[in-house]
C-alpha cells in the first residue's frame, strides 16, 4: 500500500538518540510519544509536530 504524496514524511533522520535534559531525539527533535505515534497521527497533527520541530530546533540546544 502506497502512502499518498499529500502525507507528511516523517522527520526521521536515522539518528536515534535522546537528549537526557529536553527529552527529545537528537535527530528529528521529537518526543517519545511523537516518534512512537507518528504513523498514527492524522495529517493534521503531523503537520503540527512538524511546526513544533522547527520552533525545538530554532530555540533549544541538544547535546550532541
Amino acid at each position: 500500500m502506497s502512502t499518498a504524496s499529500t502525507d507528511s514524511e516523517s522527520p526521521c533522520v536515522r539518528v536515534c538518540i535522546l537528549d537526557r535534559v529536553q527529552r527529545l531525539c537528537i535527530g528529528c527533535y521529537r518526543t517519545l510519544d511523537e516518534i512512537s505515534f507518528w504513523t498514527r497521527y492524522s495529517e493534521t497533527q503531523r503537520q503540527e509536530v512538524l511546526a513544533q520541530i522547527e520552533i525545538r530546533r530554532a530555540t533549544i540546544k541538544l547535546e550532541d
